[in-house]
């Protein structure tokens, strides 16, 4: 049973950010006035495969492979005190917190997003 939570901006509403656990892994989702304009892996829900599996689309979502995991968090619920505060300065910035502790980071066109869970750049993540 997956889980989607939506983040709102206040200040600008036409920006949102959407965190989605299909049971095999976990994403949030930059949006701007409906589209999705920024990504970033979170966490594997799933084992963590120590090969990639990017190679087949069929496996979309992907999961991250063990070589770029630097930590796999316990997949979120209802009760995780996620928060998303937002940044307008030069740039739009979604910075996604777990537990007070800056996980990610998104601004539109970043495909992906930065990440204090991962040991390397990848097509998944990057590393902040």
């Amino acid at each position: 049973m997956g889980s989607l939570t939506k983040y709102v901006s206040n200040d600008r509403p036409e920006f949102a950010v959407y965190i989605e656990d299909n049971d095999k892994v976990c994403y949030a989702y930059l949006w701007k006035e409906k589209k999705i304009v920024g990504d970033i892996w979170l966490y594997n829900h799933a084992n963590t495969p120590n090969e990639p599996e990017w190679y087949n689309k069929e496996n979309l979502p992907f999961l991250n492979p063990a070589e770029f995991v630097k930590e796999n968090l316990k997949p979120f619920n209802a009760s995780s005190p996620v928060e998303v505060p937002w940044d307008f300065g030069e740039e739009t910035v979604a910075n996604i917190f777990l537990a007070s502790r800056l996980i990610a980071k998104l601004t539109v066109g970043a495909r992906p997003g930065w990440s204090s869970l991962v040991t390397k750049d990848g097509p998944l993540a990057l590393k902040m």
